[in-house]
């Protein structure tokens, strides 16, 4: 099932809304337009008696209640048409009539469309009656002895008022197609961003990474445009680091492999045991830093893939170092050094916010460098300080130090200071700087004790 459009959504739910509204609208305004001139027609009638009581009050004692006087019409109005008016008058004139009575009810005078009998009883005021087979309006009046009723035919009134009303609501009415065709010009030029987003959208070619960008765009659209472009930003990243990684692992694993292979067919090639031996444990001991290259490599991958979206929660520092240290005590044993854990408060804790996982990577990371940089028997130092600025942990070693105008590019993944001892990757500190950057931490070197050795410093922000 095709899915609706935004645009019919809003335009269909507007039309329906408006209908309503302005339909309500033009009933009410219909009904008060019927009330307003039926009103009107009343004054008007109450009025006209009035006047009528005014002009008569001198004619009507001659005549008699056996004799009354007939005011006539021009035959002519009778076949008028209803909505035109002539020099003879106007057809409305045969719908409205008067009665002047005596005090018993006796007429004296009446109008030709009135009947030969009292309208209403003799009582002032306003009713309705019928006579000659119509409704009528009548309102009473007492004129001295006098008693004078003017009356309108219900239907008139009613074609009157209905006019009136009608004339009042019909450019309301009328104007609700013009407001729909507004409408829905409106809604289209509002969306239009929308419709170029996704025309952008379905024109892009599938390896095209590059920002979106819109002719016009509005409060609702540039949040969205804002997270595509974040999204693309972050796929365009990803691949990145994807091609760095597949060229840096064919580069970084060229040379161990080969040697290897090397290894390999100098054990083949062994002329005695001893020989094939000892190339055997060459290869061993190869096959080992290729291991150890690989785990750095994909540890640094994950350390700098999805930066900014890790989940931060609150992880005990001290466990994550007693952690760290069980995987690498056996380098720690190997090398017969000295280790030691300062801790301040001994039994804190050491909260800070981050990934348990990452964290333990990184205080395993800074051991092991000490741990292969450290000469055998040399002390290492772990220490842990919590305080209001934050909380600081810092690996202490006697190894060969880092040079002041290296202490930058150590960072930097597969650097490896020349003539440095021991094999690495070149990984570790890069790992490290990595997770200390997504944790909003930072790390310095400095030298350490009696200006021998390393002190890396890495410093959480409080928790």
């Amino acid at each position: 099932m095709k899915p609706r459009s935004i645009q019919s959504i809003l335009l269909g739910g507007t039309i329906a809304v408006l209908l309503a509204v302005l339909g309500a609208a033009a009933w009410l305004g219909f009904e008060a337009g019927e009330d307003e001139a039926e009103e009107l027609f009343d004054a008007r009638l109450a009025t006209s008696t009035r006047v009528l009581a005014a002009l008569v009050a001198a004619q009507v004692p001659a005549a008699g209640a056996a004799a009354p006087i007939v005011v006539t019409l021009p035959q002519a109005l009778q076949s008028a048409p209803h909505d035109q008016a002539s020099a003879l008058g106007h057809h409305y004139e045969t719908k409205i009539a008067f009665q002047v009575l005596d005090p018993q009810g006796g007429l004296l005078m009446r109008s030709d469309s009135a009947p030969g009998t009292p309208y209403a009883p003799l009582a002032a005021g306003f009713s309705t009656q019928r006579a000659a087979g119509h409704a009528w309006r009548v309102f009473t009046l007492r004129s001295g002895a006098q008693w004078i009723q003017a009356a309108e035919r219900d239907d008139v009134r009613a074609e009157l008022s209905g006019k009136l009303a009608l004339a009042t609501v019909t450019p309301l009415i009328a104007g609700i197609p013009l407001a729909l065709v507004l409408l829905g010009l409106l809604m289209r030029y509002g969306l239009q961003p929308l419709a170029e987003l996704a025309r952008r959208i379905e024109q892009r070619q599938p390896g095209s990474l590059s920002a979106i960008e819109l002719q016009r765009t509005t409060a609702e659209t540039a949040p969205l445009v804002a997270a595509l472009n974040g999204l693309l930003e972050r796929v365009q990243a990803a691949l990145a680091r994807e091609r760095r990684f597949t060229a840096d692992a064919a580069h970084e694993l060229r040379t161990p492999l080969a040697a290897l292979k090397i290894h390999a067919q100098n054990a083949s090639r062994a002329a005695s045991e001893a020989e094939r031996t000892a190339s055997l444990q060459r290869m061993l001991a190869g096959l080992d830093r290729s291991i150890r290259l690989a785990e750095q490599m994909l540890a640094y991958s994950r350390a700098t893939a999805a930066r900014g979206a890790l989940p931060l929660e609150p992880v005990a520092l001290r466990q994550v170092v007693d952690d760290a240290l069980e995987d690498v005590l056996p380098r720690i044993k190997e090398h017969a050094l000295k280790l030691t854990l300062d801790s301040d408060p001994p039994v804190a804790e050491m909260p800070v916010r981050g990934d348990r996982d990452k964290l333990a990577s990184l205080v395993r990371n800074l051991l092991d460098n000490a741990a292969r940089h450290a000469p055998p028997g040399s002390a290492v130092r772990i220490e842990l300080r919590a305080d209001a600025r934050g909380t600081r942990l810092a690996i202490v070693d006697q190894g060969p130090g880092v040079p002041p105008g290296l202490r930058e590019r150590v960072f930097e993944s597969y650097y490896r200071i020349p003539g440095s001892p021991g094999e690495g990757s070149g990984l570790g500190l890069a790992i490290v700087r990595e997770i200390a950057a997504e944790h909003d931490a930072t790390v310095q070197f400095d030298d350490g004790e009696a200006g021998r050795g390393t002190r890396v410093t890495v410093t959480f922000p409080p928790p």
